[in-house]
């Protein structure tokens, strides 16, 4: 009986040993299977640039099929879930918006450089009017494999393609990449175009052509969602009318009261056509004081300079339809003095964020509401933050208040420098003191 029973017993446990085995290779060929049987996603677009491209989605594929802003670019991620232990197989596509302009060879030499590989191999891919330069990287004394690929698109915008891997299956990651590259689609975009062409007019006529008695000062109180101010800002733009190269210069100081209270200080000197500047900011809130420093040069490279909380240098090759915030209150006059309807713009703040905003002419069937406030523009922040304004101008094309979007509603309407001191005694000596320095627009 005993013996009869350990023999059942010895049976089970090999036939339980088999099924396990069985599972094991069925899993096994399952994630075979899905690497080979690679499902791409439908064209995955980004909103007002032309380009779109198809990303692993699926078969052990995770992505969120949404493109990410990021430090002045939009990302497009997938990753590689099956599978156990090391680094995942993962697709990364950087869309960006002002990139340097180093020749291919050279980005595929320093991106090597950056993961310490070695170029193994180089081509080109087609698809349709775009050349993508590509490379096979393999870092020696480990199984990564990069294959890196990179377009240039019109108004210093670039795209990047990557695809690594670090389990040992080269096939598979070239396999990904090329199906990437070859659903790449493009067209021109005729709306950066149309930016660019304003902001060209803006420059080539220079910046004295909008100041009257060679300056400018504007004072805007904050209000929140109820009414109240919570804040207000203080800006003046002087042409100095010297012979210095930097004859535009500007400063501004924005300030929010209360537990989320912020301040910004910002100076700015450029040329009278905007192909130089310097733009220097320091600002205090919960997070503690940080600082910046912009300076653009002839060649159109802007060296972005942050001194805390992490210090950090970066250069952009700015587009032709790049321009300093402070200075787009003359871009929606341009615009309204021009036949378009819609433009996008790529705005630079002072802290050296670039974000591409779409701007749009506003038809009011309100007559009274049409001569009182002159002009109306909506502008669409399109960094995917969903923010958007809109701005109301006079008949002189000067802003008089605009209605911010953002986490709630804010209003600017247009004040005096007496009214602030008014609404924020607490800050009352400080803003004099402050239009002073705004004034004689010079660092303290």
């Amino acid at each position: 009986m005993d013996k009869t029973y350990e023999t059942r017993k010895v049976a089970a446990d090999k036939i339980a040993l088999l099924c396990l085995f069985i599972v094991a290779l069925l899993i096994a060929r399952f994630i075979v299977t899905s690497r080979s049987a690679i499902a791409f996603s439908e064209p995955i677009k980004l909103s007002h640039t032309g380009l779109s491209v198809s990303i692993p989605a699926g078969n052990g594929w995770r992505s969120e099929k949404k493109w990410k802003y990021q430090q002045n670019a939009f990302t497009l991620s997938s990753v590689f879930t099956l599978g156990s232990g090391g680094l995942p197989p993962q697709v990364h596509c950087r869309y960006l918006l002002a990139a340097p302009k180093p020749a291919p060879d050279m980005r595929v030499e320093q991106r090597a450089s950056a993961v310490g590989g070695t170029v193994v191999k180089t081509g080109q891919i087609q698809t349709g009017m775009l050349t993508i330069d590509w490379a096979h990287i393999k870092k020696p004394k480990m199984p990564l494999d990069l294959f890196f690929g990179t377009v240039k698109l019109p108004n210093s915008r670039r795209l990047d393609i990557e695809v690594f891997q670090t389990t040992g299956d080269t096939e598979l990651a070239e396999q990904v990449f090329k199906g990437i590259a070859e659903s790449l689609k493009f067209e021109d975009n005729q709306l950066l175009e149309a930016g660019s062409e304003i902001v060209t007019e803006i420059k080539n006529t220079g910046i004295d052509r909008f100041l009257y008695n060679k300056s400018r000062q504007t004072f805007f109180l904050i209000k929140d969602a109820a009414g109240r101010a919570i804040g207000f800002t203080m800006d003046v733009l002087i042409d100095s009318g010297r012979d210095a190269q930097l004859n535009i210069q500007a400063a501004s100081f924005f300030y929010i009261r209360g537990r989320y209270g912020r301040e910004q200080t910002a100076f700015f000197q450029s040329r009278n056509n905007l192909n130089e500047f310097t733009w220097k900011s320091e600002a205090s809130g919960m997070t503690g004081v940080s600082g910046a420093e912009l300076n653009l040069d002839e060649a159109g490279v802007m060296t972005v300079r942050k001194f805390s909380p992490r210090p950090e240098e970066k250069d952009y090759q700015l587009s032709s339809a790049a321009i300093p915030e402070v200075f787009l209150e003359f871009v929606f006059g341009q615009m309204l003095d021009s036949d378009h309807e819609k433009i996008i713009v790529d705005i630079i703040d002072a802290d050296g964020r670039i974000t591409p905003a779409l701007v749009s002419k506003i038809e009011t069937e309100d007559t009274a509401a049409a001569e009182e406030d002159g002009y109306i523009l909506k502008v669409e922040f399109l960094d995917g933050r969903g923010f958007s304004e809109r701005v109301y101008l006079d008949s002189q094309y000067q802003i008089s208040k605009s209605i911010s979007q953002q986490d709630g509603t804010y209003t600017l309407e247009r004040s005096s420098i007496k009214d602030i001191a008014i609404q924020f005694p607490e800050r009352a000596d400080y803003i004099l003191q402050k239009n002073k320095m705004l004034e004689q627009s010079q660092p303290q």
